[in-house]
């Protein structure tokens, strides 16, 4: 009697060893022992031929194996091109049935997901059938103390901007500044306005065709003062330089503390 292995019988249908036992179980066909080694599990080519019949898998011509040889010869290299064409056919025969069932698999999830969708509302409902409204039970009224609470605790806080006000000078020599919470400030460098916004401020980032830093202000006793610092990172390496009180930022001297900074990230 003639036996093909479970793992050729999977090769010629193109299936998987999973798919295999489904099969079988199905046809209620059971698989026979090879009477010298029971481990290896077989099908005889009439139970072969039929799974192949009941689901329309045609059958590869080949030679027929024998249970002999399935066991003396499972690792024989095979050296003939027609050997290795009808390997190559059969993987290819296997990977066109793993995407059709991967297919199907995802056709059967999205027909799934929308069985479980909720049915839609009419919109118009017939005054025949249609009920007559419930009466809503009346609702004691709010004092407006209390809705003015509970529209305070609802309303979203806004995050504090965690950008720095930018001071930039451009390459016509214009001066923009930029404030993360009012946009582009109309104020003249050097003039009152000027520092009295920078003696408001806590921390501001200035920019020109040299380099740019970071400025902010130090603390004394637990609290800001008018006194500054510059900081300044550049590939691991980092400098702190003493940039001066608030009445003397003038437009020079943050140019000249972006040449200090510069000169010395280059000498470290």
């Amino acid at each position: 009697m003639t036996l093909v292995p479970l793992n050729e019988c999977c090769l010629r249908l193109g299936i998987d060893p999973k798919t295999l036992r489904l099969w079988l179980k199905a046809a209620q066909l059971s698989c026979c022992l090879h009477p010298t080694d029971a481990r290896l599990k077989c099908l005889t080519l009439v139970q072969l031929q039929q799974l192949a019949d009941l689901h329309g898998r045609p059958l590869p011509s080949s030679e027929p194996y024998t249970a002999k040889e399935a066991v003396t010869e499972p690792c024989r290299p095979r050296q003939n091109d027609d050997d290795l064409h009808q390997e190559l056919s059969l993987l290819r025969q296997q990977v066109t049935t793993l995407q059709a069932q991967f297919a199907e698999l995802a056709l059967a999830f999205l027909r799934q997901g929308f069985a479980h969708q909720p049915p839609a509302i009419p919109t118009l409902v017939s005054s025949e059938t249609a009920s007559p409204p419930t009466p809503t039970p009346a609702m004691p009224p709010v004092s407006p103390a209390r809705v003015e609470s509970a529209s305070e605790s609802t309303m979203p806080t806004r995050k504090r901007s965690r950008a720095l006000p930018l001071i930039q000078v451009r390459l016509d020599g214009t001066v923009v500044i930029i404030s993360p919470n009012e946009g582009v400030l109309p104020l003249v460098p050097d003039s009152q306005q000027w520092f009295a916004w920078l003696a408001e401020q806590t921390a501001f980032s200035f920019e020109d065709q040299h380099g740019y830093f970071s400025a902010t202000r130090k603390f004394f006793r637990g609290k800001r003062i008018q006194s500054w610092n510059v900081h300044r990172s550049l590939h691991g390496r980092s400098c702190n330089l003493y940039l001066g009180l608030t009445p003397t930022l003038t437009l020079a001297r943050l140019h000249e503390a972006v040449t200090a900074v510069h000169a010395r990230l280059a000498s470290l």
